[in-house]
């Protein structure tokens, strides 16, 4: 029995594999990607990548604000695919499957019953399906994001091999992090949930102790030569020099147009304003540290409650705007801009009200169907998630509140990537119940 349970696993999981691969392809084939249609970060990512490529070096300012990790990713794939484009999105696909197959591992961990669902979700979410057709960052730390998650659950739900499993969740994590810097302070504040859940498993103080000092050493481990590095050259224990930016130009940014009624460039130029009584160093991690608190500064006139409500109302915007914003030919349909114009609800009214960005909103409502599923499965989700586990619905909601509170207030759904484990875990669960509502026997897969 045990060796047939293995077999129909190891057939589940190839053939979802194999699903996700050709819903991926499929898509990349639709869109016919070329290198001229590369935009923004793509752009920047392909250009440095193919600099490091042929002269061994990236440009200083860029790799300040990025980690080296990417720029290391793109010249593989580019490698490999022989700076075919198409190829290149080949091979992300296939890594982009192999992300919903650890899905699969993972909700097989959680929630047996419900497993199949949850990684459907993940084969047709449609924002990881236009992410791996672009050249970016997302598809890579997702893929190692997901095996540090796929790691951590194990240390919560299994007893034996702890600090091997330790080991390796700590190590994914790391690597994530030399991709994406946004998981940096996840290499520390993991330590409390952690204690919790070795205390409530009893494990001894001693093992808790080593526990602690093995994720930690294995986490930094692939991040190691840049921390040396900035201490050593900026005398800073940050990775990039890119926090100040994005506080400054698409923060306050974001806030002051909600607050102050006032488009996104009129913003900015309240932010240059206040600028301009610094002395903006060429040091990378000072001019950071100086934007920060420009930064600060002007949201420091901001009522705290309008900070508070505007960071909030973002989180929840990007958790259920429709993925289709990120696909470029989208994008390319007549539409306004809504970072000039700052206000949703007048955005919203420009689109209604002229005819030429009609087919745009037609696009954007059908899309927008799928954000009613997505907040109800949010409430399902949570509910069944708090009575089947209690430890694993605290995580959950802290893993959740990490990163919308770092995304802050700037609108994209690609900021709510690293929570999609999370929403495929309450998307499979609500799939469930509402197939088992119309079936006279539940069903169990």
């Amino acid at each position: 029995m045990f060796i047939l349970n293995k077999k129909s696993q190891s057939r589940n999981i190839f053939v979802l594999f194999l699903l996700a691969l050709l819903v991926r392809l499929t898509f990349i084939f639709f869109q016919n990607p070329n290198i001229d249609e590369l935009i923004e970060d793509e752009l920047l990512y392909w250009n440095s990548s193919i600099d490091y490529l042929y002269k061994g070096v990236i440009e200083e300012s860029i790799l300040m604000e990025r980690m080296y990790g990417i720029f290391l990713y793109t010249k593989i794939l580019l490698l490999l695919s022989y700076k075919n484009i198409k190829i290149y999105l080949i091979i992300q696909s296939i890594i982009d499957a192999f992300s919903c197959v650890i899905i699969y591992k993972t909700g097989a961990l959680i929630f047996p019953k419900q497993k199949i669902y949850i990684c459907l979700s993940a084969i047709f979410s449609p924002l990881m399906i236009i992410l791996s057709s672009q050249v970016l960052s997302e598809t890579i730390f997702f893929f190692l994001f997901t095996i540090f998650l796929y790691f951590s659950i194990t240390i919560i739900v299994e007893k034996n091999q702890l600090y091997f499993r330790l080991l390796l969740a700590g190590l994914f994590l790391g690597l994530s992090t030399s991709i994406r810097s946004i998981t940096y302070p996840l290499v520390f504040l993991s330590l409390l949930p952690i204690t919790v859940i070795l205390l409530k498993k009893n494990i001894p103080k001693h093992k808790i102790l080593i526990s602690g000092i093995i994720f930690i050493f294995f986490s930094l481990l692939p991040i190691s030569t840049r921390i040396l590095e900035n201490m050593k050259l900026y005398d800073t224990f940050s990775l990039t020099a890119q926090k100040g930016n994005h506080i400054a130009y698409w923060v306050v940014p974001s806030i002051l147009t909600q607050t102050e009624k006032i488009s996104r460039s009129e913003a900015i130029k309240i932010v240059n304003k206040v600028a301009e009584k610094y002395n903006i160093s060429e040091n990378y991690f000072e001019k950071d540290r100086i934007l920060q608190k420009v930064g600060f500064e002007v949201l420091s006139k901001v009522n705290k409650f309008d900070i508070a409500y505007n960071w909030a109302r973002g989180g929840f915007i990007n958790l259920l705007a429709p993925s289709i914003l990120l696909d470029k030919n989208f994008r390319r349909l007549p539409h306004p801009s809504y970072y000039e114009t700052g206000n949703i609800l007048l955005w919203l009214k420009l689109i209604f009200k002229n005819t030429e960005y009609h087919k745009y909103l037609f696009v954007l409502f059908i899309a927008s169907i799928s954000s009613i599923f997505t907040l109800a499965s949010l409430i399902i989700g949570l509910i069944y998630v708090y009575r089947k586990n209690t430890i694993l619905f605290y995580v959950t909601i802290l893993y959740i509140l990490y990163f919308l509170i770092i995304t802050g207030p700037v609108l994209s759904p690609k900021y709510i990537f690293p929570i999609l484990p999370c929403i495929f875990l309450f998307q499979g669960v609500t799939f469930f119940k509402i197939i088992n509502l119309f079936r006279s026997k539940p069903i169990e897969i």
